[in-house]
């Protein structure tokens, strides 16, 4: 039997923690792994700082997401203290999963966010309301829903 892989499709190695999605929508994987010391993340050569939560903020000792997107080869830290010092991120397994363009609840996404063009990241949240991380083609930007849990 054999299985075709699209480049949409969500790899996971579970040894380094790296998983791959299109972000970018460009039809090639990106990078994706969840850091515990964004703060040490942010010193690594070439990274770009971005918190989108907030406009200013250093990173700190906490989670963030190291993206590297193929299309711009550029690689992103993003990260909010506030956001992801909270005890569902303090949690071994935090509450995030990658969403590819093959996934059923990438069309419900999808229907909220019209700038979704490629995979996006699903963040849990505090509420139990999952918000969404995506690569608008210009920037990272964040989807809140305005529903109640």
């Amino acid at each position: 039997m054999k299985i075709a892989l699209a480049a949409t499709t969500i790899c996971v190695v579970f040894a380094t923690g790296i998983r791959a999605a299109d972000f970018d929508g460009d039809g090639v994987a990106d990078e994706f792994k969840v850091t515990r010391d964004a703060a040490k993340s942010a010193t690594e050569p070439g990274m770009l700082v971005v918190n989108p939560w907030k406009q200013t903020a250093k990173p700190s000792k906490d989670l963030g997401f190291i993206v590297r997107l193929s299309s711009t080869a550029k690689t992103y830290l993003l990260h909010d203290h506030e956001f992801l010092s909270t005890p569902a991120w303090k949690e071994q397994k935090p509450p995030v999963e990658t969403i590819a363009k093959t996934d059923k609840r990438y069309r419900d996404w999808k229907k909220q966010v019209p700038a979704l063009k490629g995979d996006a990241i699903q963040l849990g949240t505090e509420a139990g309301i999952d918000i969404l991380l995506y690569w608008n083609g210009k920037k990272w930007d964040l989807f809140w829903p305005k529903e109640e849990p």
